[in-house]
């Protein structure tokens, strides 16, 4: 491969220095706790940016995946200017600005463990506080794992994160290729004490090195499609709204899940456009 893409996909509960719900949610722009957390994650992409071309990339592209941020959290001021930002190429379907064949590898910065996850730190599967499972086939992911699927449809292999020591086991128990840096230790779902972050943004630069200079295209994730989607919430109420949606199935009261015929729909919700799998 000629060139030699990195694509990088960010989040906010997993980075250095972050150990409060209000460092990644608050709802105030300007308040210092957010702008705090918004520093965090530049520099921890920064870390990462760095060491992707010290492995030798030819180009890193960064979507700021945190959806609170809206786009908005990678900060030109703060960000290493050799990273390009990415969005949605497309919203209906949802599809990821730059991720096709032509990346050579992906990654993940700042990443949190999946809903349900004993000690991970704001763990969570797409809602913080509204979903408490999400299957494949009946086996429980989280957003690593989408992301994993969505770019192993371009058969593009996830080869390193970072994030809390429960991020890094759930990525040693499902991908045991990808190498990972705890940037911290959960002590409960809002708890955490906090790796010393110049350390981590060190080892964040190393270990992101250490993983590109043995990509291997064979560990892009794939699984049989169709592939069964289910999402459990917390309480049926939040079910009730797709239940008449065409192709979706309501196992239990507080569970739907419907099928998927490309990797590339999985973070396409039924509803609006989306068309059912032909069963």
């Amino acid at each position: 491969m000629t060139n030699k893409i990195i694509w990088i996909c960010t989040d906010m509960e997993g980075l250095a220095g972050i150990d409060h719900w209000d460092q990644c949610y608050d709802p105030d722009d300007r308040s210092p706790k957010y702008r705090y957390g918004l520093e965090q994650l530049n520099a921890d992409v920064n870390a990462a940016v760095a060491g992707c071309f010290d492995a030798g990339a030819t180009e890193v592209r960064v979507l700021d995946g945190h959806g609170r941020n809206q786009n908005k959290g990678l900060l030109v001021e703060k960000l290493d200017p050799r990273a390009k930002k990415m969005w949605a190429a497309s919203f209906n379907p949802l599809r990821w600005e730059g991720l096709d064949e032509s990346v050579a590898a992906v990654a993940m910065i700042g990443q949190h463990a999946m809903a349900g996850t004993l000690n991970g730190f704001l763990d969570h599967t797409q809602n913080p506080k509204s979903i408490c499972r999400y299957t494949f086939d009946g086996v429980e992911h989280g957003e690593m794992s989408q992301f994993a699927l969505y770019a192993g449809g371009y058969g593009v292999p996830l080869m390193y994160v970072s994030g809390d020591d429960a991020l890094c086991a759930e990525a040693a128990r499902l991908f045991p290729h990808v190498v990972s840096t705890p940037t911290k230790t959960g002590t409960g779902w809002a708890t955490c004490k906090l790796r010393p972050p110049e350390q981590v943004r060190a080892d964040i630069r190393r270990d992101i090195a250490k993983a590109l200079g043995r990509i291997d295209r064979s560990k892009a994730f794939k699984l049989p499609m169709p592939l069964e989607v289910a999402v459990e919430w917390s309480y049926s109420g939040l079910a009730d709204g797709a239940t008449n949606v065409p192709g979706v199935r309501r196992p239990h009261p507080r569970t739907l899940s419907w099928q998927i015929a490309t990797p590339l729909d999985i973070y396409h919700t039924p509803g609006g456009e989306w068309k059912p799998v032909a069963r």
